[in-house]
């Protein structure tokens, strides 16, 4: 007698010992899913308090679950099914968190119970933290044994007890279940046998360490009786009991994380793969220390070289990425934590200077510092040397165009509203608010920003603040910040004296200086270069410049009306523009609605367009389908104005008769009935290119660029233009 109350003392020690220390919550509930009883791992989990978590039920702690699903769970439950899900439950601080459910119907003095095991899935090692809280003494009680005792041997998770010589002295259902093993045969099994290369010298090493620190995590592969091997996260306790020391051991099969962990692993190898079939030079580089750590073929990078830089990689250059000795995109990057593009010259092999573009990316950690930088390189020689031709081809332009007169170059235009603006054409009360604000201001010197998509008429609507103006006798001078190259728009601001760059063959009065009492129109504002924005400010605010090479300070009146598509103030955020240019310029801000939000005159526009060019290319045009008409209305107008009229005068071009017709060039997604032209597939690419180019007023490349819209690289774009044909018409 006094050896089996030795054995159910010893027995409702590990039970209740084991059950203290489980990692998981336990709640019983019953019929209606209030809870009954928890454990010391619930409360550690859901935050309540033992006796706050059993004035609960399960709807309190999981939102998702209803009526319906709480009876669902309980019969099956109760037909001996073991239920096993996962769902998001809700702490005490109202923080949702996804857990596993494994639940199993008990009896207790004849009434039947749910026993939910609830493990926390969300954090790693938060589940760690609360499988060392479980271990916390919980008291002693007849019943929280019988209950524990229950949970144990229904764990997920398989539960030794192993003694100092490695003999499993008792083990839960759970591990006989895993290990395929009865229960009896595993009772005084040796735990060395079921590890896989796991000697009697490990077992002694790893009881030494269990002694020493209480409490040891491994991995090993444990082996079934029937043979199969699987890998397993095993948690290890140090515990006296009754003079004797152990090793309370849970077990979790990880199986599914390492078979995660090789995929892994293959898609590494796959992305390595990729990365080495790109034919430019690509690096990921170290931001900390700018070594690099992964490079593909192409870069022809040695790996068996050590501390190899970028600066001494990527940038041929034997001094340090510190960002001051050079542009260093590394160096920019960890300070901005912006992606950039950065072009370096260097001398390749031959001594011959050769461009590279370089593209550099962030990769941030975990703390939203920039950890590496990616980047790739493209050889641009060849682009550069072309870009060379055209600015010499640029200056020879200038040249010529400089022996004119110079105010002849810029023609005024009669614009007035009703009876002064004939030219624009509008019943549109959103467009008649627009003019009403031109006469408010066109008889002041205010600066004016008008605003408003490509294709809109801001240069026809700057035309009509100064024809009305007190200036109206004097030029309006357009500048076009975008077009112009940005080593030549200094010289055409504010002019230049001879010799003071190479090819300043001749003295060049400035437009600011031409436009002296008259009215500069700067097109694109959006696109100046920042050090000009500077200058311009100085403009707006003193009325003076010098020209290049002059230290002769030239006062000037003029008045500023300005015009952008671009959002200024988000180029403000990122520091593209002046802030204080932009309130020098937004005086008297004009916004112009697109053509999708002024479609009553599409109508109006399309006659009047239609009219203009029956007359220049001898045309008879009388009528007007409905469906064409119908067709124009609702199309969106990406490219506004410009893009309608191109349209008609194509439409006009290749009317036989007199009706217009749009043949092959009517909007895309809207069909007109008649119309059956086929047209080969390098037509319509040659069509489609010409006509985003008019929407972007040739523009190739940059944020506005015809490259953009389509999606394609600039030199791509070039070479098809290169293949149909295209060329911009003098």
């Amino acid at each position: 007698m006094e050896k089996t109350a030795d054995l159910k003392n010893k027995t409702n020690f590990f039970h209740q010992h084991t059950f203290d220390n489980l990692p998981d919550a336990v709640l019983w509930l019953n019929k209606s899913g209030n809870i009954e009883f928890v454990n010391k791992g619930a409360t550690g989990l859901y935050l309540y308090s033992g006796s706050e978590l059993l004035k609960l039920s399960i709807f309190d702690i999981e939102p998702d679950c209803n009526d319906k699903f709480w009876t669902e769970r309980w019969n099956n439950a109760i037909t001996g099914h073991k239920v096993s899900y996962n769902s998001i439950h809700r702490k005490k601080s109202g923080l949702n968190f996804s857990v596993e459910i494994h639940d199993s119907i008990i009896e207790d003095n004849g009434v039947e119970y749910v026993c939910s095991i609830v493990r926390d899935i969300s954090v790693y090692k938060e589940r760690e933290q609360k499988l060392r809280d479980a271990l916390i003494e919980l008291k002693v009680s007849e019943k929280l044994l019988h209950q524990s005792h229950f949970t144990i041997e229904n764990l997920p998770g398989a539960v030794f007890w192993i003694n100092k010589e490695g003999i499993i002295e008792s083990a839960n259902n759970t591990a006989c279940d895993r290990l395929e093993y009865p229960k009896d045969e595993l009772s005084g099994a040796s735990f060395i046998d079921l590890c896989v290369d796991f000697s009697k010298k490990d077992w002694t090493e790893l009881w030494k360490r269990i002694k020493k620190e209480k409490v040891v995590i491994t991995e090993s592969k444990n082996r079934k009786k029937g043979g199969a091997i699987f890998p397993v996260y095993v948690r290890s306790n140090f515990v006296e009991f009754e003079g004797k020391e152990y090793s309370v051991s849970i077990a979790l099969d990880v199986t599914k994380r390492v078979e995660a962990e090789a995929q892994i692993r293959l898609q590494h190898q796959l992305l390595k793969n990729t990365i080495n079939s790109l034919t430019h030079p690509f690096y990921v580089i170290d931001a900390n220390s700018f070594e690099i750590i992964l490079a593909n073929d192409a870069s022809g990078f040695n790996e068996t070289k050590t501390k190899l830089t970028c600066h001494s990689v990527t940038h041929n250059s034997d001094k340090p990425c510190d960002g001051n000795n050079h542009v260093c995109p590394v160096a920019k990057i960890k300070k901005s934590k912006k992606a950039r593009t950065v072009e370096h010259l260097h001398k390749d092999d031959k001594g011959n200077d050769k461009y590279v573009e370089i593209h550099a990316y962030p990769i941030f950690d975990d703390r939203g510092e920039v950890s590496n930088v990616i980047e790739y390189s493209i050889d641009i020689t060849e682009r550069k040397k072309a870009d060379e031709a055209l600015r010499f081809a640029l200056d020879e332009v200038k040249r010529l165009k400089n022996q004119l007169e110079a105010e002849n170059i810029y023609l005024q235009q009669e614009i007035k509203l009703e009876h002064n603006f004939e030219e624009i054409i509008s019943k549109s009360k959103a467009f008649k608010n627009v003019l009403n604000k031109v006469e408010q201001v066109a008889s002041t010197d205010a600066s004016v920003l008008i605003l408003g998509e490509t294709g809109t008429g801001k240069e026809l609507l700057a035309r009509a603040v100064h024809n009305i103006s007190k200036r109206r006798n004097r030029p309006l001078v357009k500048v076009n910040c975008a077009t112009l190259p940005a080593n030549l728009i200094e010289s055409e601001l504010f002019g230049h004296e001879k010799g003071s760059f190479t090819g300043a063959h001749a003295r060049k009065t400035g437009r600011f200086e031409l436009a002296n009492g008259g009215t500069v129109f700067l097109d694109e504002i959006g696109d100046l270069a920042p050090e000009l924005q500077t200058k311009l400010l100085r403009v707006l605010q003193e009325g003076e410049f010098e020209r290049l090479g002059s230290s002769q300070t030239i006062k000037v009146d003029v008045r500023i009306i300005a015009a952008t598509n671009v959002n200024l103030e988000a180029a403000i955020d990122e520091g593209k523009f002046r802030s204080d240019l932009y309130y020098r310029l937004n005086v008297f801000p004009i916004m112009i609605p697109p053509l999708r939000d002024r479609r009553d005159d599409i109508p109006l526009l399309v006659h009047h367009f239609v009219n203009k060019y029956s007359k220049k290319n001898s045309r008879n045009i009388e009528s007007i389908p409905q469906n064409t008409m119908k067709a124009l209305q609702n199309y969106p107008w990406p490219g506004n104005i410009r893009e309608l009229e191109n349209i008609i005068e194509r439409g006009v071009i290749i009317s036989p008769g007199k009706q217009l017709e749009l043949g092959d060039w009517l909007p895309k997604g809207r069909k007109i009935k008649g119309i059956h032209k086929v047209t080969s597939l390098s037509d319509h690419e040659k069509e489609y290119i010409l006509e985003v180019l008019e929407m972007t007023n040739w523009r190739v490349s940059g944020e506005k660029g015809a490259a953009k819209i389509l999606d394609i690289k600039p030199t791509t774009l070039e070479a098809r233009m290169k293949k149909l044909g295209i060329s911009r018409k003098s």
